[in-house]
């Protein structure tokens, strides 16, 4: 089913085949009015500013129709400057796609230092797009901790010394994304000419985030970076442009490109040590603990012979660890235990995530 087919997104569900099921469309829409992509009667350029959002309106309203029921919706976004003041077509936008049943879930910032010669009387340099995440319902697909930043080079900085406050897995993402725009350049046929071409490193966190083995769909494909990067990763994809030049562009560069995207891509999951990092971590909140809970004794009781011997054991809740816990010097008696189980079932120690 990889293809992408030369169309008009306002009628995708005539160009789709028939009973598609999209786990997840990720797409930027043409910019109001600022570029022609050599089409007549295109989205954007030429309209009307409301005649634009009804048109994109329509197109995500067809978009929550083949999407299943567990599907999200990215869209990378932007203001711009009309008669002298700022439009605010993503949030317009939103408004829009909430009354055909998407929900906003999250808005990021994409911090992408590069952007198109914007020709208003700013002061500022624009730096920033919104990217705007959309589920179909309330319980939808993600796959967030495979996106989670975890590098063992930072264990001293971040982990070592809180390892209770940071997820075992690494942390989240944040709301601001950094990734540069791909470089403009000439390099035959494994370089495609786009107007804001998407970089592939943050197309590759969308589909981490939102599919496994799903089918993965952009309505305006343009320079194919949704395309080429849910082919790299094993996804099925399928996209609409309007421009037939950029179809064959694009076909020519996955051709070119293929192999070489599905090595890297496998490499680097290949290279992924999270589960090691996850030990880690767990290893160095055991630790704390029980240091802890030893100096808590030796203040409170005025004990200063004890030893504590720490050993990890299997735990069958996924979001806890057991831990033994062997007390070394002395004959403990019940009020002993008493106490223990004071500071063990109190904060910090009942927030860290351990059965002792």
């Amino acid at each position: 089913m990889n293809k992408v087919y030369n169309g008009d997104s306002r009628c995708l569900l005539e160009i789709l085949p028939e009973g598609v099921q999209v786990q997840t469309t990720i797409t930027s829409p043409p910019y109001f009015d600022m570029k022609d992509y050599g089409v007549e009667g295109q989205v954007g350029f030429g309209q009307k500013y409301e005649e634009y959002l009804e048109d994109l309106k329509e197109i995500f309203a067809q978009i929550y129709t083949v999407t299943k029921d567990d599907g999200t919706l990215w869209i990378v976004i932007d203001t711009f400057k009309r008669d002298h003041a700022v439009v605010t077509l993503p949030f317009d936008l939103v408004q829009k796609l909430n009354s055909v049943g998407w929900k906003l879930q999250e808005i990021i910032i994409w911090k992408k230092d590069k952007t198109v010669p914007w020709s208003s009387k700013g002061f500022m340099q624009r730096k920033f797009e919104y990217v705007l995440f959309f589920s179909k319902q309330n319980n939808y697909k993600t796959n967030k901790d495979q996106v989670r930043i975890y590098d063992t080079q930072q264990l001293k900085k971040w982990w070592v010394k809180y390892p209770e406050r940071y997820n075992p897995k690494g942390k989240a993402l944040d709301e601001i994304w950094e990734f540069p725009i791909p470089v403009q350049g000439s390099w035959g046929t494994e370089y495609i000419r786009h107007f804001c071409p998407l970089p592939k490193e943050m197309v590759a966190t969308m589909i981490s985030i939102s599919t496994e083995e799903d089918v993965v769909f952009d309505p305006f494909a343009g320079s194919g970076a949704v395309m080429s990067q849910s082919a790299y990763m094993k996804r099925t994809y399928l996209g609409i442009e309007i421009n037939p030049q950029y179809i064959n562009m694009f076909e020519a560069y996955l051709k070119s490109t293929i192999e070489s995207g599905k090595k890297e891509y496998y490499s680097y999951m290949n290279t992924m040590d999270q589960v090691a990092f996850e030990t880690t971590i767990q290893n160095l909140r055991a630790l704390k603990y029980g240091r802890i809970l030893l100096n808590n004794i030796e203040k409170d009781y005025g004990i200063n012979d004890l030893k504590i011997y720490v050993q990890r054991t299997e735990s069958s809740i996924s979001s806890k660890i057991k831990v033994e816990y062997t007390f070394i010097g002395r004959q403990l008696d019940d009020e002993f235990y008493r106490m223990i189980s004071t500071y063990t079932n109190r904060p910090p120690l009942s927030k860290y995530g351990i059965i002792p």
